[in-house]
């Protein structure tokens, strides 16, 4: 990607494969903002599984204001923060837990974050929590072919009323 590459929130959205309601939701809710960059196409597709989870033990009413919560912040901050890791690969992988956020950059990581001790006498971190595993790392990866491919500005606006034919406007024009 060339660096200062600037998008329009509805070329974030098209590379996001979302909806552009959801680039407009995430500028609104203050994940994003314009101009866009790159790493924002990755953000708005954490935000969009992230906006739309409810913890089973914390509901949400539907007539609610759903504003971003700090665990959301943590996990949408770490997804920025690694797409300009230099660790970052295709398998790292973004935890979020009610409590806190990982993201783990090989298999032998994840492997030691989602499996109990060598002896099997200890429970992995992740044993009786409920956790979001996104696959950041290919969406990383991915990221700078499917933005040679996106179309950076916004989309033309529909006419705001019909054209009327200019021929034969003359002689069916009325004086007033």
């Amino acid at each position: 990607m060339p660096p200062g590459t600037v998008l329009s929130a509805n070329a974030v959205a098209v590379a996001a494969n979302v909806d552009r309601s959801w680039a407009y939701r995430a500028i609104a809710a203050g994940v994003l903002s314009e101009p866009c960059f790159p790493a924002d196409v990755v953000v708005l597709k954490v935000y969009r599984v992230l906006s739309q989870f409810v913890w089973p033990d914390k509901p949400k009413p539907r007539s609610a204001k759903h504003e971003v919560d700090v665990w959301q912040r943590t996990a949408l901050n770490a997804t920025r923060n690694a797409v300009t890791d230099p660790e970052t690969t295709p398998e790292t992988t973004l935890y979020v837990l009610q409590g806190s956020t990982k993201v783990v950059h090989n298999r032998q990581d994840r492997a030691a974050l989602e499996s109990v001790s060598s002896e099997g006498d200890e429970p992995s971190p992740l044993d009786a929590q409920t956790v979001l595993r996104l696959p950041i790392g290919r969406w990383i990866h991915e990221l700078e072919s499917v933005l040679a491919r996106t179309p950076r500005s916004a989309p033309r606006r529909a006419p705001v009323g019909r054209r009327s034919s200019t021929r034969g406007s003359a002689s069916k024009t009325k004086a007033l």
